[in-house]
C-alpha cells in the first residue's frame, strides 16, 4: 500500500466513494468496483498525476517529462474515464435512468482536466454550475445519455476546453453491435433550445460534437472564432438559418458535419478556405444555389456528401478533381450529365451515390472495371443493357449496387460464373427481361436481390434456392413474370420474401414452415391454390403475411393463432370458407401495444460500411423505406409497425367471433364481402385503437352495439348492405361516421343523427347534424382507396394502414440513404 503522503486525496478518495453509492442506488456492494481501503489513483477509470504536474494538462507533454518526479510528491486525480461506469453498477438488477445530481461530488475534484460520462443512464438538466467548478477541464464528454434541457451558459467559463461532446451516437451503431439494451428508445431524452453565442469563448477548442439532439435556431456566426477547431458535428438537429460566412476561418477543420437539419441558403465560398477538410457532409438540408466547383479541388477532401438539398452541380463531367475522394455522394444536386469519366482515376474510391439526378447514357464498361465497392445510380436516365462481364467485376467489387428506377432493358448477362462478391443488388423499376442468368445461384455472399418491377420471366425460384447455395436475407421479385410453383430451399438467413405480382401457381408446400427467419411473406396476386399449410404456423418470427388475390380455398387453419409476432394478415380476395376461427382472437401482437421499432434487414457490406432495410413512415402517412449506411445513421424516431387484419371478399360464414375483440391494438379490420351472420359482437367496442372497420356486404342482423360509442381513434366505418336494425350509436368519433352510404341497405332499417333518419320518437339521439361541408368530405372519401400515398389524412388514421399497403398494399421496393421513395400508383385493400 502507497504511503499516505503519494495516495490520492482523501477529500477527493471520499467524493469518488459517495459518488459511487448515489450512482449504484440499492446495488449490493459486490458490484462496486472501487474499495475505500485501497488508493483511488489505482481505481477502474480514476487517473492520477503529480500535483506539480497539475499545469500540464491532463495528457502531459514534453515539457512535463522534464520536471523532477519526487516519490513522495502528492499525487491528485486529474482524469476521470467513468464511461458507461452506471450500467455496471446495475448490472445485477434492473436498469433504471439516474438523475444528474448524482453528479454533484465529482464537482469538489477541481484538479480533474478529463471527464468521460459517456454512456451512462444519466437524466435531467447538465448541472452547469457544478462543471463550471472544474476550471481546469480539458475533455468534457456527455455523450449518450439522457439530458434535457439546454446547453447551460455556465460552460463556456471553461475556457481551457479542447473537446466537448453532448451528442447522442446513432441508434444505428447500437443496433449494429447488438448493443440495444438501455441507450434504446430515447424520445424526450436530447437537448433543445439554441447553441448560445458564447460557444466563440471557447478559442481552444478542437472538438465540438452536439449531433443527435433537439438543437433548434441558427449555427452562430461566433464559431468562426474557433480557430483551433478541427472536428465539427451538429448532424440530425433542427438548425435552421445559414451556414455562416465566415466558416472558412475555421482553418484547421478536418470534419464538418451538419447534415440532416434545415438549413437554407447558398454553400458559403469561404469553405473553399478549408484546406485541411476531410469529411464535409451537407445532405439532408434545404441549401440551394450551385456547387462550388473548388470543393472538389480540396486536397484532403476524402468524404463529401451534398445529397438531398436544392443544390444544382453543373459541368461533373468537365471536372479534374485534385481531392482523392474515398465516398462520393451526390444524390438530388440537378445534375444533367453522363456519368463522369474521372471517376475511373480515382482509385481510393470505394463509394459513388448519383442517384436522384438525371444522369443519362449507357451503363459504362470502364465503371465495372473500377474498385467501387458501394454504387447508387437509382432514379435516373440511364438505357441500354448492361455490359457483358456485369457481374464479374475486375476491381474490388462491386459489392453494393443500385440501379433501380432507370430505362435499363434487355437480359442480364449470361455468364459462366458470377462473382460471388455481390452483398446487395437493386435492379427494380427498368425493363429488364428474360430469365435470371443460371449463375446467379452462385451468389452465395448476397443480402438483398431486389429486381421487383420488371418483366423477368421463367421459373425462377428453383434456380435461387438451390440447397446448399443461394439463400440472402431479403429477396423482392415481385411484380414481374415468373412463374412455377413455390419453393423455397432456404431455412436459415432469409427473412423478406416478397412474390407478389407475378404468375406462380399450385399450392404452397408444407416446407414453408421450415423458414423459421422469415419475417415477411408476400404472394399476392398470384394463381396460388390449395390450402394454406398448416406448417405456416411455425414461423413464429413473421410480422407480415400477404397471400391477397389468390385462388386459396378452405378453412383458416386454427394454428394460424400460434403467429405470436404477426402484425399484418392479409387473406383477402380468395375462396376461403368456413367460419372465423377462435384462435383467431390470440394473435398476440395484435393485442398488445406496437413496439417501436421497424423491421430492419442487416446487409453487411465493407469494412466500416454497413447497409440496413427498414419500413418506416413518415408524417404526413408516407410509405419509407430507406437504406442506410453506419456512416449515414438511422433517424432518432423509428414508428413500428401498425396491426390490421384484412379478410374480406372470401366466403366466410358464420358468427364474427367475440374474441376477435382481444385484437386490442388493431388498426384496421376488414371482413367485408363475406356470408357472416348473426350479431356484431359487443367486443369490437373494446378495441380502442381501431381506426378502420368495414363489415359491409355480409348477412349481418340486430342492432350495431352500444359499445361502439367507446371508440376513440375511428375514422373510417361501413356496415352497409346487411340487415342491421335500430339506432345508430353516438359517441366522439361515432358522431363523424355520418357517410349514409356506409349504412345504406340495411333491409331491416337503420336510424340515427349520422344519417339523418329519425328514431322512434322522431329524435335524432342528440347529435347536431352534420354540415354540408362535412358531408361532401366524407362521401369523397373511400374506404381504403386514395390516389397517392403522398395525400395526408387525419391524425391516426393510416399513420397506420396506408404506409404499409405499398406492395400492392405493400410494396417493399428499396431506396438508399434518406431520399424518400414515394408511391404513384393507388393504393387500396
Amino acid at each position: 500500500m502507497l504511503p499516505p503522503s503519494i495516495s490520492c486525496p482523501d477529500d477527493q478518495k471520499q467524493a469518488l466513494l459517495q459518488f459511487q453509492s448515489l450512482a449504484a442506488g440499492n446495488t449490493t456492494s459486490k458490484f462496486l468496483p472501487w474499495i475505500s481501503s485501497t488508493d483511488c489513483c489505482e481505481w477502474q477509470g480514476v487517473e492520477c498525476a503529480a500535483d506539480a504536474l497539475s499545469g500540464c494538462g491532463w495528457q502531459g507533454g514534453a515539457e512535463c517529462q522534464t520536471l523532477p518526479r519526487s516519490p513522495t510528491q502528492p499525487r491528485v486525480v486529474t482524469a476521470l474515464n467513468l464511461f458507461s461506469f452506471i450500467p455496471l453498477l446495475q448490472s445485477s438488477g434492473q436498469v433504471t435512468l439516474v438523475s444528474a445530481n448524482v453528479l454533484t461530488p465529482l464537482f469538489g475534484i477541481t484538479t480533474v482536466k478529463k471527464l468521460d460520462l459517456s454512456l451512462n443512464l444519466i437524466h435531467g438538466e447538465i448541472p452547469g454550475r457544478g462543471i463550471a467548478n472544474l476550471t481546469q477541464l480539458v475533455t468534457l464528454d456527455l455523450s449518450n445519455n439522457y439530458f434535457t434541457g439546454s446547453i447551460p451558459a455556465q460552460l463556456f467559463s471553461l475556457t481551457q476546453l479542447e473537446s466537448l461532446r453532448i451528442n447522442i451516437v446513432d441508434d444505428v451503431q447500437r443496433t449494429v453491435n447488438n448493443n440495444g439494451g438501455p441507450f434504446e428508445g430515447r424520445k424526450g431524452y436530447t437537448l433543445e433550445g439554441e447553441i448560445p453565442v458564447e460557444i466563440g469563448k471557447l478559442t481552444n477548442l478542437k472538438e465540438l460534437l452536439l449531433d443527435g439532439n433537439r438543437l433548434s435556431g441558427s449555427i452562430p456566426s461566433t464559431v468562426s472564432q474557433l480557430k483551433s477547431l478541427e472536428e465539427f458535428d451538429l448532424h440530425g438537429n433542427f438548425l435552421s438559418g445559414e451556414i455562416p460566412t465566415g466558416i472558412g476561418n475555421c482553418s484547421n477543420l478536418t470534419t464538418f458535419a451538419v447534415w440532416d437539419n434545415s438549413l437554407a441558403g447558398d454553400i458559403p465560398m469561404s469553405v473553399l478556405n478549408l484546406t485541411k477538410i476531410r469529411t464535409f457532409r451537407l445532405n439532408g438540408n434545404l441549401l440551394t444555389g450551385e456547387v462550388p466547383a473548388g470543393l472538389f479541388d480540396l486536397p484532403e477532401l476524402s468524404y463529401l456528401y451534398l445529397g438531398d438539398n436544392r443544390l444544382t452541380l453543373r459541368g461533373l463531367s468537365s471536372l479534374i478533381p485534385r481531392s482523392r475522394f474515398i465516398s462520393l455522394s451526390l444524390p438530388s444536386c440537378n445534375i444533367s450529365d453522363s456519368i463522369p469519366r474521372w471517376v475511373a482515376n480515382q482509385t481510393t474510391l470505394y463509394s459513388l451515390d448519383l442517384s436522384q439526378n438525371r444522369i443519362h447514357g449507357a451503363f459504362p464498361q470502364w465503371l465495372v472495371d473500377t474498385q467501387l465497392q458501394s454504387l447508387d445510380l437509382s432514379d435516373n436516365d440511364l438505357e441500354g443493357s448492361l455490359p457483358a462481364d456485369f457481374f464479374q467485376p475486375k476491381g474490388g467489387g462491386q459489392s453494393i449496387i443500385n440501379l433501380s428506377r432507370n430505362n435499363l432493358r434487355g437480359r442480364l448477362p449470361e455468364t459462366a460464373i458470377c462473382e460471388n462478391a455481390f452483398n446487395a443488388i437493386v435492379l427494380s423499376g427498368n425493363q429488364f427481361s428474360g430469365p435470371l442468368p443460371k449463375c446467379m445461384s452462385n451468389l452465395t455472399s448476397l443480402s438483398v436481390l431486389d429486381l421487383s418491377g420488371n418483366a423477368f420471366a421463367g421459373e425462377v425460384l428453383p434456380l435461387l434456392f438451390q440447397e446448399g447455395g443461394f439463400c440472402p436475407t431479403y429477396v423482392d421479385l415481385s411484380s414481374n413474370r415468373f412463374h412455377g410453383r413455390v419453393s423455397v430451399n432456404c431455412s436459415q438467413n432469409l427473412q423478406f420474401l416478397v412474390l407478389g405480382r407475378n404468375n406462380f401457381s399450385g399450392h404452397l408446400p408444407q416446407s414453408l414452415g421450415e423458414v423459421t427467419g422469415l419475417k415477411f411473406l408476400d404472394l399476392h396476386e398470384n394463381n396460388i391454390t390449395g390450402e394454406i399449410p398448416s406448417s405456416i404456423s411455425r414461423l413464429s418470427n413473421l410480422q407480415v403475411l400477404g397471400l391477397r388475390g389468390n385462388s386459396l380455398e378452405g378453412q383458416i387453419p386454427r394454428s394460424l393463432s400460434n403467429l405470436t409476432s404477426i402484425q399484418i394478415l392479409d387473406l383477402s380476395g380468395n375462396q376461403l370458407s368456413g367460419s372465423l376461427p377462435e384462435g383467431i382472437g390470440n394473435l398476440t401482437a395484435m393485442s398488445e401495444t406496437p413496439r417501436d421499432s421497424s423491421i430492419q434487414v442487416m446487409a453487411s457490406g465493407t469494412e466500416n460500411y454497413f447497409f440496413v432495410f427498414g419500413v418506416l413512415l413518415d408524417s404526413p402517412p408516407l410509405l419509407q423505406v430507406f437504406w442506410k449506411t453506419l456512416h449515414r445513421g438511422l433517424p432518432n424516431q423509428h414508428l413500428g409497425l401498425y396491426t390490421f387484419l384484412d379478410l374480406s371478399n372470401n366466403r366466410f360464414s358464420g358468427e364474427i367471433p367475440s374474441e376477435l375483440g382481444n385484437l386490442t391494438s388493431l388498426k384496421a379490420l376488414n371482413l367485408s364481402h363475406n356470408q357472416l351472420s348473426g350479431w356484431i359482437p359487443a367486443s369490437l367496442g373494446e378495441m380502442r385503437s381501431l381506426e378502420s372497420l368495414d363489415l359491409s356486404h355480409n348477412g349481418l342482423s340486430g342492432e350495431i352495439p352500444q359499445s361502439f360509442e367507446k371508440f376513440q381513434q375511428l375514422n373510417n366505418l361501413d356496415v352497409s348492405n346487411n340487415d342491421l336494425t335500430g339506432r345508430i350509436p353516438t359517441g366522439p368519433q361515432m358522431d363523424r361516421m355520418n357517410d349514409p352510404g356506409s349504412y345504406a341497405n340495411n333491409s331491416a332499417g337503420l336510424c340515427g343523427a349520422q344519417i339523418r333518419v329519425p328514431c322512434d320518437g322522431g329524435g335524432l339521439n342528440g347529435s347536431p347534424p352534420a354540415t354540408e361541408e362535412e358531408e361532401g368530405s366524407e362521401r369523397e372519401t373511400e374506404w381504403f382507396s386514395w390516389m397517392t400515398a403522398g395525400i395526408g389524412f387525419p391524425a391516426g388514421f393510416v399513420t397506420t394502414v396506408v404506409g404499409m399497403y405499398g406492395l400492392g398494399y405493400f410494396h417493399a421496393g428499396l431506396l438508399w440513404a434518406r431520399w424518400r421513395r414515394r408511391w404513384p400508383r393507388g393504393i387500396r385493400f
